[in-house]
């Protein structure tokens, strides 16, 4: 019996932690303008970027050479990132620890964390 009222109690506490994805506005305001540091969960590697307010993202990744490509939001509050010869990747934008963000896909994968913030282009690219 305790057991199945401690899996209960762990299946509440989780549905009631899980973070609700920012809206569409509130990625843009999180973002238009900004540079953020960050880890790119997927890769393994840390890296900087500027997501100018025209939809122009400069990224540096660890040990890669800066990369320009593309920032959107879509109507359904996806934040979707493109680099010329890879495909469009889209995910939903949610709040972590300290101030943290995640882009999570649709299967619930992390693919990066931002973990800090700066106004405008703090890295000069």
């Amino acid at each position: 019996m305790n057991r199945v009222l401690m899996f209960c109690l762990l299946a509440i506490s989780g549905t009631a932690l899980a973070a609700t994805p920012l809206t569409a506005d509130q990625i843009k305001t999180l973002l238009a303008g900004n540079s953020a540091a960050g880890f790119a969960d997927a890769l393994g590697k840390n890296y900087t970027a500027y997501y100018s307010p025209d939809g122009k993202l400069t990224q540096l990744l660890e040990g890669k050479p800066r990369r320009v490509g593309t920032w959107k939001i879509t109507d359904k509050a996806e934040f979707c990132t493109q680099f010329p010869s890879e495909s469009e990747r889209c995910t939903k934008v949610v709040p972590a620890e300290n101030g943290e963000y995640q882009r999570v896909k649709d299967d619930g994968m992390v693919t990066n964390t931002w973990k800090k913030f700066y106004k405008g282009n703090a890295y000069k690219f």
